[in-house]
């Protein structure tokens, strides 16, 4: 059986982390078996981050090559895709994790309103005098890394513009669509829907909170997710 090295769950998610949700996503829909292994942080052999997945050849890093390696061993990930269409789902893949995450991360991290939340659900598990000092540092790290790429530097304002920008660019990628490339979900799903459910679940009622929540067919698209997806990644959780 395949093992996930992941984060815990949080704010009703399977983990805290996009990423690791995608990563059971695609085990899902890849057919395999697999169970989760929760961690604190990866180790030098997965980049030092999470998700990294366990197989009998080795661990897998990254849940792009997640996705990678689960094709190599025959899942179709993108079922019913072209070239082209595969090429547009690589491009939707990037928008949800390097522009729209983003606000996620900012939000939860840098919001006086979410960092309490966040603090609590990210550290409480720490011993108190660690408590009092890697979190701070590990904040300051994370408004570091979004001012040198530029997120944390936008007006509020500016932010949202951004980010509506990426918002409407789904919607409209979605259409009338159950899913991004039709009637049944591909790994560009598996990307895009955790991203959209944790924004809806960031932990106070920020604007980039409501500006998702006021995207009507993106709710639907992110309950649809839930109903398929959660059930049996709330199983495997409890199983492990």
């Amino acid at each position: 059986m395949l093992t996930l090295l992941t984060y815990r769950p949080g704010y009703g998610d399977p983990s805290l982390s996009p990423f690791c949700v995608k990563a059971m996503i695609l085990l899902e829909m890849s057919g395999q078996p697999w169970q989760p292994e929760w961690c604190a942080r990866g180790g030098k052999d997965s980049y030092g981050k999470l998700p990294a997945l366990r197989t009998p050849g080795g661990l897998v890093p990254d849940s792009n090559f997640i996705l990678q390696w689960l094709e190599e061993q025959g899942a179709d990930l993108f079922p019913g895709l072209n070239n082209a269409q595969r090429g547009q789902a690589h491009a939707i893949i990037r928008l949800a994790e390097d522009s729209l995450r983003l606000g996620l991360i900012h939000d939860r991290w840098l919001r006086d309103d979410c960092w309490p939340v966040m603090l609590k659900t990210a550290f409480g598990g720490m011993p108190a005098p660690l408590r009092l000092i890697i979190p701070g540092r590990v904040r300051d790290n994370v408004r570091k890394l979004l001012t040198i790429q530029g997120m944390a530097r936008y007006s509020e304002e500016d932010r949202l513009r951004c980010l509506r920008a990426d918002l409407d660019a789904l919607a409209a990628q979605l259409g009338d669509s159950a899913w991004l490339f039709g009637d049944q979900p591909t790994a560009a799903d598996a990307a895009v829907f955790p991203v959209l459910s944790m924004l809806d679940r960031l932990p106070a009622d920020t604007p980039l909170r409501r500006l998702v929540r006021e995207q009507s067919a993106l709710m639907a698209y992110t309950q649809r997710g839930r109903d398929r997806f959660y059930p049996a990644l709330t199983f495997a959780a409890a199983a492990a």
